[in-house]
């Protein structure tokens, strides 16, 4: 073998690891740019991150003043609440002792309508007197008349007569004082009714206050049950706002384990995606949980080039993106 022979063979193992070298070199290129695109891509899924858990923060924060608020007015419904009882206690004792009084003023009505009627039967009975008195006067006036008619015609009798006439005389100074005195009695008595009448309308009069104080309390117990309602209807808001804030809790809980994963290719979350196939995925455009839901499960096969003897699920996968794309969602 000529000199010739052994450098042409050296030069041309030379250049074979040279364009070896260089191959390996535009791959390496071409991985160093891969691994610096999926680095890209992990950094903006961690800003996404990010982004969702100061929202989630914010919305913790306002749920917490919600919270706040809602405590806040459950305090001022509650003191209004004892204020309007201490109201009402105060309102019912004062109620008792109208009530008290109202009794004692029926009592007192009820004895002065009794003295009316007492006045009454004495006014009734002195009618009756004085009438009486009238008859025996108008009967005394006929005897008179028939004693007068009597003097001419039985003059031995005159001195009788006389006599009789002066009884008489007296009977009626009798009968006349007896008027007056029924008079001023029957005076009295009207007077009497008079300050009775007045006593029973100031009673009525009294009563209608406190039938009108009483339509006052009713009304403020029919506020006080409002006031309740709004109690209960604020406590409801409470229980609401706190299962909010469990549920707030809950998906940043389901952030912090989603940026643990952060580092990662999106469809790496994928129980049964790795590198390979989430590369394969990421050159077809599916770059996210809600592009690969979209899929078909032949499309899938197609572009991760499964062969028939790998034993891959793409219908799990598929079911899993939309789980985790919907959950996604519902986080922004």
């Amino acid at each position: 073998m000529s000199f010739e022979l052994i450098l042409a063979l050296v030069v041309g193992f030379i250049i074979g690891v040279l364009v070896a070298l260089l191959i390996d070199n535009q791959t390496l290129v071409r991985r160093i740019q891969e691994a610096n695109a999926e680095k890209q891509q992990a950094h903006a899924g961690l800003q996404k991150a990010q982004i969702q858990q100061q929202a989630m923060v914010q919305k913790v924060q306002l749920t917490q003043a919600d919270m706040e608020t809602a405590v806040a007015e459950r305090t001022q419904l509650e003191e209004t609440i004892a204020r309007q009882l201490q109201e009402i206690e105060a309102s019912r004792s004062q109620l008792q002792t109208t009530i008290q009084t109202t009794e004692a003023l029926k009592e007192n009505a009820q004895e002065a309508q009794e003295r009316l009627e007492e006045l009454d039967s004495l006014h009734l009975a002195t009618e009756e007197q004085l009438a009486t008195a009238v008859a025996e006067n108008s009967q005394l006036a006929t005897d008179l008349q028939l004693l007068q008619g009597e003097v001419a015609l039985l003059e031995e009798k005159a001195e009788a007569l006389t006599n009789d006439l002066t009884v008489a005389e007296a009977k009626s100074s009798d009968l006349e004082q007896k008027i007056v005195a029924v008079e001023a009695q029957l005076t009295a008595v009207e007077s009497q009714k008079d300050a009775a009448l007045g006593e029973l309308e100031q009673a009525e009069q009294t009563a209608v206050e406190q039938s009108a104080h009483l339509a006052n309390l009713q009304q403020r117990l029919v506020e006080m049950d409002l006031l309740r309602d709004k109690l209960s209807e604020a406590e409801a808001n409470l229980e609401t706002a706190d299962s909010n804030l469990q549920n707030l809790q809950t998906k940043m809980d389901d952030v912090q384990t989603k940026m643990s994963y952060s580092g990662k290719n999106q469809l790496q979350l994928i129980r049964g995606i790795g590198p390979t196939y989430a590369r394969r995925l990421n050159e077809f455009g599916i770059q996210t949980f809600a592009d690969l839901a979209d899929c078909d499960p032949e499309q899938v096969a197609s572009i991760i080039k499964k062969r028939n003897w790998q034993s891959v699920n793409i219908q799990d996968w598929l079911d899993e993106a939309k789980a985790l794309a919907a959950t996604l969602n519902s986080d922004g």
